[in-house]
């Protein structure tokens, strides 16, 4: 039975904790543990609801959980999916969309922990399923499963204190109340790849715990590899203006393959901005080629890498780069390696420099710009504002204005990164610190 205290061993959260609800029997499990968990810390609780707009029933079904909520004195917020719904891949969007919502509702009502309903038995459907899709192709990272602890986009932590419990368990643990919960229709449609491969684990209960202990030796696995690849990154990388990342190779040919390649990954994650890590062995390849001398230049990830001396260099190609509108207030994430954050009180305009741009840009100021190679100043960003000012977050501090911030992220780190990434998260934002000083005027 699971006991309210150890399952949320080890959370601490400063502001009001989110729960996210859906009426299903993990959730109202994970509700009411949660509510006694929150009575003895005195923490505020707030439970909310994603309708997706795909069901009829479910407007009826964020009702039961308003009224649940009701009764335990926790405050409930139904949130709606709108808009129209893509006719594929409709599981991952909504599963994107949700996050989304709950995330902003997260950041208005100042709450900073996110708790989710996920158990062991979603841990071995998750990691089955990523091994027969290939899990091992960047190098078994994927086949850790859900980490208890992650860190959403926009900076909120999400736990899934849960993993440790099966479904049965909690079911029993609601029967014990009495409480009721929802049997979602779709969790009996074959047509989802997870209803089929739960049915396949439901007649073999020996290989599910042994997903969920396999899953458990992989985050560690996985932990090691983060480390070991951010201490790398910490002693043979470093930033310039554009950004371009310089890493000394020669040096570190001497690590082991996985760690090298992990660490280029990471690179390419930071230069190109991403979604998903560079195969392994495109980066395999990659490494023979400027290690055996017979590549001098390539492109990957959307990513230039260039031999330099003992070492590469790393940064944007100029061609796939989206223009943007940023209202005020909003923050947005640009090309997947920019966060930019609008505080004035007017729309600002993104877009990379180009050519042409930089050009104009170095005949208005009379002066060349800092960056080498100027290739890399082309995909560089340059920020307008409502008033015509124009501010390079990435090359230089000439024209920032003071409510508009930028900060390099790499999207393929920062999002849902979970714990076992943590020292990758800390590297990045210590060569965020490094950018920044870069850009700082020279007295």
């Amino acid at each position: 039975m699971p006991d309210a205290v150890k399952v949320f061993e080890g959370l601490d959260p400063q502001g009001i904790v989110l729960v996210a609800v859906s009426g299903g029997s993990d959730s109202m499990a994970l509700l009411l543990l949660a509510n006694v968990w929150a009575q003895k810390r005195d923490v505020t609780l707030h439970a909310v609801t994603i309708d997706h707009g795909l069901r009829p029933e479910a407007a009826a079904e964020a009702a039961f959980v308003a009224a649940v909520c009701e009764g335990l004195g926790i405050d409930h917020t139904t949130l709606a999916w709108e808009g129209l719904k893509p006719p594929t891949g409709i599981s991952e969007a909504a599963r994107n969309a949700r996050y989304a919502l709950i995330e902003d509702f997260a950041l208005e009502i100042g709450a900073d922990l996110v708790l989710t309903g996920h158990t062991g038995d979603d841990q071995a459907e998750t990691v089955l399923m990523r091994a027969r899709r290939g899990g091992q192709r960047n190098l078994g990272r994927g086949l850790a499963g859900m980490a208890r602890i992650s860190v959403l986009p926009g900076g909120t932590m999400l736990a899934r204190p849960l993993l440790g419990h099966t479904r049965s368990q909690l079911r029993s643990f609601l029967a014990t109340f009495p409480q009721s919960h929802i049997e979602d229709p779709s969790n009996d449609d074959p047509s989802y790849e997870r209803v089929r491969v739960r049915r396949e684990l439901a007649v073999d209960p020996e290989l599910s715990g042994q997903l969920n202990s396999f899953a458990i030796v992989m985050r560690r696995w996985r932990g090691l590899l983060a480390q070991d690849t951010a201490n790398l990154l910490s002693h043979l990388a470093s930033v310039k203006p554009g950004p371009v990342f310089r890493f000394e190779l020669d040096v570190a040919l001497a690590a082991p393959l996985p760690v090298l390649v992990h660490t280029m990954q990471v690179l390419l994650a930071v230069g190109g901005g991403g979604e998903q890590l560079a195969s392994r062995l495109q980066v395999e390849a990659m490494i023979a080629g400027f290690a055996g001398g017979d590549t001098q230049r390539m492109n990957l990830a959307g990513v230039i890498i260039e031999r330099e001396g003992s070492g590469l260099r790393f940064f944007r190609e100029a061609r796939n780069i989206d223009s943007a509108f940023i209202e005020a207030g909003e923050t947005m994430l640009w090309d997947g390696r920019l966060e930019i954050a609008n505080g004035s009180r007017g729309r600002i305009h993104v877009a990379p420099v180009t050519r042409s741009g930089l050009a104009a840009i170095e005949t208005a100021r009379k002066s060349l710009l800092p960056g080498k190679p100027r290739a890399a100043l082309h995909s560089s960003a340059v920020i307008r504002t409502a008033d015509g000012r124009q501010y390079l977050p990435l090359i230089d501090v000439e024209g920032q204005p003071p409510q508009v911030h930028a900060r390099l992220t790499a999207q393929a780190i920062e999002s849902f990164c979970p714990e076992a990434d943590f020292p990758l998260l800390e590297w990045l934002r210590g060569m965020e610190l490094a950018r920044r000083a870069f850009l700082l005027p020279k007295t």
